[in-house]
């Protein structure tokens, strides 16, 4: 079973799939660990820039 690679507090790069808002891109903050979807990790995120949170798949995500 997978585990979450990131922690709550975690500061973490977001890069959206193609056809999303290019200008979500950028840095974030782990708000909450998600349930798996399948076998895939899900995080809820919140923008450092300007506060909006998404949900986004840990294949979205990278070192911050």
């Amino acid at each position: 079973m997978a585990e979450h690679k990131f922690r709550v507090g975690q500061a973490v790069q977001f890069f959206p799939d193609p056809g999303v808002d290019r200008l979500s891109k950028g840095r974030y903050t782990i708000v909450r660990l998600l349930p798996l979807e399948g076998n895939t990790p899900q995080y809820r995120i919140k923008s450092t820039a300007d506060g909006h949170e998404r949900l986004v798949r840990e294949s979205q995500l990278g070192a911050g």
